[in-house]
């Protein structure tokens, strides 16, 4: 499996804001042979013609045209094409003015159109594919020009059809606006990447999606949008406390074992940190994955972790934090915000200190 749907991913790249990418294949022509075919009518455009174009393939900078005919005198057309795979595509009619139609292909798709020169972004009717009513109902709810409305009906269909190939147009309005950026819809769009790759991986539309889905969680994952798990373990002196104890401060949590040489490389910088920030409303949780108690508290005293937040429940990778935390290798930080919402995954060095300097304004 390529992807995965948890929220908890190594990263140590930091977005302030969501940077999705689409990339785009620079390629002068196909020749797979056609293997897609669209059809039917537009009323009273007459004469129009009419282009099949691919946004994402390109030749010298511009779409690549990938069939085109004429409408005859009732408004008839025929477009036969061929495609590398999944994709982004645009019916063009040029009349007028330039009318255009969104469409999702796959290789073998055989479609028929009927709409109105006059209502092409309100009303058509569409035929031979499994997206067919997501069409004809994103024309008409996106000519109401409401963004909200338009936003929850692509993350209502997302959800219900993941690997439905029109998901490549709705994504682009599943999160219109800032307050729909949540787990739930961040994990709809993984679970159409995921039907995606199941369906052709190879594809750009796939790799596209699953950038973008890595970019979404990486800036979800650094911005406050999930709340740590809480757990709770016993310290060297037999106490118990947990994540949730140390609300109202900034915790670095810190994963790490006295046998693991990165992390005991690792410690005097951690040292460094908590010395700059411990007044700052911030402290250490650490976490060991030690199972002697000898060796775990010898290792404290000699790299001189002063901090009282100490924990482990001795039992090595057999740990509950381990699941919990999706912990793949150590050292592995998580650092949490006052409201116990995680603002950073795996900073380390440099990355943890600019973090930090950000956080606390030095």
């Amino acid at each position: 499996m390529l992807i995965s749907l948890g929220i908890f991913i190594s990263c140590t790249e930091e977005y302030d804001e969501p940077n999705f990418e689409i990339q785009s294949n620079n390629i002068s022509n196909t020749d797979l042979g056609n293997n897609v075919s669209i059809s039917g009518q537009i009323k009273d455009a007459s004469n129009a013609r009419i282009t099949l174009e691919a946004p994402l393939m390109q030749s010298k900078g511009k779409n690549i045209e990938l069939a085109s005919d004429t409408l005859d005198a009732e408004g008839r057309f025929a477009l036969d094409a061929s495609i590398p795979g999944l994709g982004y595509y645009i019916l063009k009619i040029y009349g007028v003015k330039v009318d255009s139609v969104e469409l999702t292909l796959t290789p073998q798709d055989n479609i028929t159109l009927l709409t109105h020169k006059d209502s092409i972004h309100e009303s058509i009717t569409t035929e031979g594919v499994i997206w067919s009513q997501d069409l004809e109902d994103y024309q008409t709810i996106r000519a109401k020009e409401n963004p909200i409305e338009l936003s929850n009906f692509a993350a209502q269909r997302m959800k219900a059809t993941p690997a439905s190939p029109f998901n490549i147009v709705l994504s682009n309005h599943i999160m219109e606006s800032q307050d729909q950026w949540n787990e739930e819809r961040i994990q709809i769009f993984g679970s159409v990447a995921e039907a995606f790759y199941k369906m052709d991986p190879k594809s750009e539309a796939t790799q596209n999606f699953v950038r973008n889905f890595e970019l979404m969680q990486t800036y979800m994952l650094n911005n406050g949008f999930y709340e740590a798990p809480d757990f709770e373990s016993s310290t060297i002196d037999g106490r118990t406390i947990s994540l949730s104890d140390l609300r109202g401060k900034y915790v670095l949590i810190d994963f790490w074992a006295s046998w693991c040489g990165p992390c005991r490389k690792e410690n005097p910088k951690i040292v460094a940190l908590y010395n700059k920030y411990k007044k700052k409303k911030f402290t250490i949780l650490s976490v060991s994955l030690d199972e002697d108690m000898t060796n775990w508290k010898a290792a404290i005293e000699q790299d001189g972790l002063s901090w009282p937040y100490h924990v482990s429940d001795l039992k090595g990778w057999n740990s509950a934090v381990v699941p919990l935390y999706r912990i793949e290798g150590i050292p592995f930080t998580v650092l949490v915000n006052p409201k116990g919402r995680i603002i950073g995954i795996n900073l380390r060095g440099r990355d943890l200190e600019e973090r930090m300097q950000n956080i606390f304004n030095f």
